[in-house]
């Protein structure tokens, strides 16, 4: 990809290809390395123990190489999508990028397709000693997907409204049910907030 100059030196950063966590394909964490540079750089980590081919591995470096481009907070949005394709990436997916060759523009295709596989050794013995499970999502969502697993403040933001009458469910943030009220379902009006989980 043709970046300007300040763009290519966002990408300046720690990029390691390493055992990682069974089921996880790679992490970006932001200004988490410090190489001798003013500022801290991203620590960009793909994980051996998530990749199913070199193209999955091509994959997800572009995928986190997007992260470092579009900054801090952007998480899989827009701004992040929009990074990915001018990377190379085309159609990207915050999760369960199934990675083929056709998924990337011509030129960067072309440039993956001469790359050799890791020489310096792969996961083994994974069997009987951890559970592989499927690939997970990026988690540079963390704290927006739902839930309290990863501690208080993690959950959605989001506050439910129900429909007494059908059920029918939206989710909505303590902003606008402050100023406007729930919303309301299409065939029965004004809908309720449930109570939290």
């Amino acid at each position: 990809a043709k970046l300007p100059a300040k763009e290519r030196n966002k990408l300046d950063s720690q990029l390691t290809y390493s055992m990682g966590r069974p089921g996880l394909r790679g992490v970006t964490y932001h200004g988490a390395w410090k190489n001798g540079k003013d500022e801290p750089v991203p620590f960009v980590e793909v994980c051996a123990a998530g990749e199913q081919s070199d193209v999955q591995l091509a994959g997800t470096t572009v995928h986190e190489l997007a992260h470092v481009l579009a900054g801090y907070g952007v998480g899989h949005s827009k701004v992040w999508k929009d990074c990915c394709t001018r990377l190379g990436l085309l159609n990207a997916q915050a999760a369960g990028h199934k990675y083929t060759m056709a998924g990337f523009e011509p030129k960067l295709s072309k440039a993956i397709a001469k790359l050799t596989s890791p020489t310096d050794g792969k996961p083994v013995g994974m069997i009987g000693r951890h559970k592989v499970g499927k690939a997970r999502p990026c988690p540079v969502g963390i704290g927006t997907r739902g839930g309290k697993s990863r501690g208080k403040g993690s959950g959605s933001r989001l506050n439910k409204v129900t429909c007494p009458a059908c059920g029918y469910l939206a989710r909505v943030t303590r902003k606008w049910l402050d100023k406007s009220g729930p919303p309301h379902c299409p065939d029965h009006g004004a809908m309720i907030e449930a109570a939290p989980d």
